[in-house]
């Protein structure tokens, strides 16, 4: 890729986060992949000088790295922001590839690994019956919503883990550690995720932002988008993006509480979307997703502070569906239940005419046994 402009830097390198021992997030930080260059010269030697590219658009800032052929193109590794929590945003989306050779390997061998390293709720590996981004076949992992895929694309597997997939991650360390060193994988997409559940940080702020210029840093606006009811907002949802995904990087933010059904409801999310166009994502990612998350949008970010987990967010959302169907029951049925009294004689009664075994869709979650126990 050409670089419109290069900030002769020292290389930044961001403090590692630290342990966590609840269980998600990870307690360890492994050894970087060794397809990374070194982020800090070490031994007292002073080695070659490395430099470093700001984005003029979004203030990003990535260590530039030579990818080796006659053309001198370059990569981006982009570089993480210090001062704040490093989990005060959360991985939403992952996929990443590597080579696979039946030949040498099983395929029984591999699916066995996942499983012992993303959780029983992954097992089994069920066929799709059908292909998936251009590969042949397709696997679903349990109940998990993530998938594998295989056969095609220079040989390579797919792993691709949603956004429920990773709210079952327990630790990210182990999954940097297997995809990295022991599969040699690259990160294609990921996804970091803030939750703003009281709103102050809505589409409109966004907006004005972008109007602003906060979403650059001097040079070109990014272009942006819209979906939803902008002229007369109808309380269902609008979503505000910046950026293209076929160049990399985006970001979307919208409303959240509305979309889960809840009419009005001030539940904000904010995406940043990163592909490995033009640039290698880090597998630290995964272990400090809020300084990449704010170090993509330097200028406009910094408001992300407060430390995120993946189990308050599953609250909230179970939270509102819970109301949005009891609100909806009550609306298409409640004058029925008032002529079921009379004539069943109890409330007991009718519910035992009613209840049905199961737990509707909107309220099932891999991770949680019982809705009851997240629903206050």
């Amino acid at each position: 890729m050409k670089l419109p402009r290069i900030l002769l830097l020292p290389e930044l390198a961001g403090s590692a986060p630290q342990a966590r021992t609840d269980g998600s997030a990870p307690a360890r930080r492994p050894p970087a992949p060794q397809a990374l260059p070194p982020t800090v010269n070490k031994g007292g030697k002073i080695g070659k000088p490395t430099y470093t590219y700001t984005d003029l658009e979004t203030g990003e800032i990535s260590l530039i790295c030579p990818t080796g052929d006659a053309s001198g193109a370059c990569t981006l590794i982009p570089i993480s922001s210090d001062g704040l929590h490093p989990y005060a945003a959360i991985t939403d989306y992952l996929n990443c590839t590597f080579k696979f050779d039946p030949e040498e390997e099983s395929f029984a061998g591999l699916f066995q690994e996942l499983f012992d390293l993303l959780g029983e709720r992954f097992a089994p590996a069920v066929d799709r019956q059908r292909g998936l981004h251009k590969y042949q076949r397709s696997f679903q992992l349990g109940e998990s919503t993530g998938i594998l895929c295989i056969g095609g694309q220079a040989g390579t597997v797919l792993v691709s883990l949603p956004g429920t997939a990773c709210s079952l991650i327990q630790d990210w360390a182990a999954v940097v550690d297997y995809f990295a060193n022991r599969r040699r994988a690259r990160i294609t997409r990921w996804d970091g995720a803030v939750d703003d559940y009281s709103g102050s940080h809505s589409v409109d702020w966004a907006v004005e932002q972008y109007l602003a210029g906060a979403f650059g840093s001097g040079g070109n606006k990014p272009t942006c988008g819209n979906a939803g009811n902008w002229t007369d907002p109808d309380g269902k949802g609008r979503t505000f993006y910046v950026g293209k995904r076929k160049n990399g990087k985006m970001i979307r933010v919208y409303e959240k509480g509305q979309q889960l059904g809840a009419l009005w409801h001030p539940w904000v999310r904010w995406e940043v979307e990163l592909h490995n166009k033009d640039r290698v994502v880090p597998w630290e990612v995964l272990l400090d997703p809020a300084r990449y998350f704010v170090g993509s949008y330097q200028h406009l970010l910094t408001w992300v502070q407060e430390e995120m987990t993946p189990i308050r967010t599953i609250q909230k959302q179970m939270r509102i569906s819970y109301d949005h169907l009891t609100s909806y029951a009550a609306l298409a049925y409640g004058p029925l239940l008032n002529v079921m009294l009379e004539i069943e004689g109890s409330p007991e009664a009718v519910l035992e005419k009613l209840r049905r075994d199961g737990t509707p869709r909107r309220l099932q979650h891999p991770r949680i046994d019982k809705p009851s126990d997240l629903i206050k």
